[in-house]
């Protein structure tokens, strides 16, 4: 699609923070009406993956995993950073075995989205997985995370233990299988 506005332009940069993970910048922009904005914002983190995953009987693949920054355990798919030079449907069946211990010979790339396009620069892959075959325990775990065992979900449960409440798990959903989005959590 043709850019519709006129773009910002970028007058300086400044880093705040720049690490493996995340980089922040400050920036000081000139907007199409000539007005000059400082102090403009910018994240810049690696763009990720995230696997819709089903087995041989079409049960979706969860886990439960602990997110440091609202220090809660929540459900979720599971994810992944695109590591440099990596495609993402590599990036997915990695991320998928690593995680999970499951093989998929059917990936497809569902949707391409931008996460908070107004201050984060990334991309959020999202990728359907079939028929996905438990074939080792869970490869690795980065010393940061920390996932359950695979939670089996199917279309027809009622109730499970959790929610999938982030923006990420719930887009990903919606696109490929939204029946598994309105499950109310067990009391």
């Amino acid at each position: 699609m043709k850019n519709m506005h006129p773009s910002w332009k970028r007058k300086s940069r400044r880093i705040l923070v720049d690490s493996s993970h995340l980089r922040v910048c400050e920036d000081s922009v000139c907007l199409p009406s000539g007005l000059v904005i400082d102090g403009y914002t910018v994240v810049t983190m690696p763009s990720g993956v995230v696997v819709v995953a089903t087995d041989c009987e079409d049960r979706l693949i969860a886990q439960y995993e602990y997110k440091y920054a609202i220090d809660k355990t929540i459900l979720s798919l599971p994810t992944g950073g695109v590591e440099k030079g990596e495609s993402v449907l590599v990036t997915a069946a990695r991320e998928l075995l690593e995680e999970t211990g499951y093989k998929s010979n059917e990936l497809k790339l569902v949707q391409t989205l931008y996460e908070y396009p107004s201050k984060a620069d990334h991309f959020v892959y999202i990728v359907r997985a079939k028929n996905a075959k438990k074939v080792t325990d869970a490869v690795a775990h980065e010393a940061t995370e920390s996932i359950s065992p695979v939670k089996l979900l199917s279309s027809d449960d009622k109730d499970f233990d959790g929610v999938f409440n982030t923006t990420y798990n719930i887009s990903a959903l919606a696109l490929t299988l939204p029946v598994f989005l309105g499950k109310t959590p067990k009391d």
